[in-house]
């Protein structure tokens, strides 16, 4: 069982630091709060000894963390777009001159 443990946590942290690099600590840290959330939907899933109900609560509280991963992820993308077009018209006018 330790091995499957190991296993799974090598791989969530290998995963979360090429997110990291790939994207920014922020959203990276933000898309780990999801898990929280998912955690709680296969809680659900378990058999009724293991399982427990979501809460009013815990469902507002992962509309809103997703929510704030989507407003996040839509910033991301339209910063990372702007740096484009900037580059690309910096490179534009060298090729001008």
């Amino acid at each position: 069982m330790s091995g499957l443990v190991l296993t799974i946590s090598a791989a969530f942290s290998g995963s979360f630091l090429t997110l990291i690099s790939l994207t920014s600590p922020v959203l990276s840290s933000v898309a780990a709060l999801l898990t929280i959330f998912i955690v709680a939907i296969v809680d659900q899933l378990l058999p009724p000894p293991l399982n427990s109900p979501l809460t009013p609560a815990a469902l507002v509280g992962g509309l809103f963390i997703i929510g704030a991963f989507g407003l996040l992820s839509w910033a991301t993308y339209w910063e990372m777009d702007e740096e484009r077009r900037k580059k690309l018209e910096e490179s534009g006018s060298d090729v001008d001159d």
